[in-house]
C-alpha cells in the first residue's frame, strides 16, 4: 500500500499506540544500525506477515522502547516491508 504523509503519520501513531508485536518492531538505532541485521529483521517480519496473511510488516527506526520519538543519525526512515 502506498500511504500519503497524513496516512502515514496516522499509521505509525496507531503502531505505536499497540507498540511492537510479531509484525511490527521499532528500533532506536540513535548513531547506526547493522546491515546485518537489518536483514534478519526484515526476513522475519515478512514471513511472519506472510504466515499471518498481511499484506504489510513494519521496522520502524527512531523509535525508543517507552515510545517516544528519538529520531536517528541517519536519515529517520520508515521501512514498509
Amino acid at each position: 500500500m502506498i500511504y500519503t504523509d497524513a496516512q502515514l503519520k496516522e499509521k505509525i501513531a496507531v503502531l505505536i499506540d499497540s507498540f511492537e508485536n510479531e509484525v511490527v518492531e521499532f528500533k532506536e538505532a540513535r548513531s547506526n544500525f547493522s546491515f546485518n541485521d537489518m536483514g534478519k529483521y526484515f526476513s522475519a517480519l515478512s514471513n511472519e506477515a506472510n504466515m499471518r496473511g498481511l499484506s504489510e510488516a513494519w521496522l520502524i527506526f527512531g523509535i525508543s522502547d517507552s515510545k517516544e520519538f528519538v529520531g536517528t543519525n541517519r536519515y529517520a526512515k520508515w521501512y514498509l516491508i
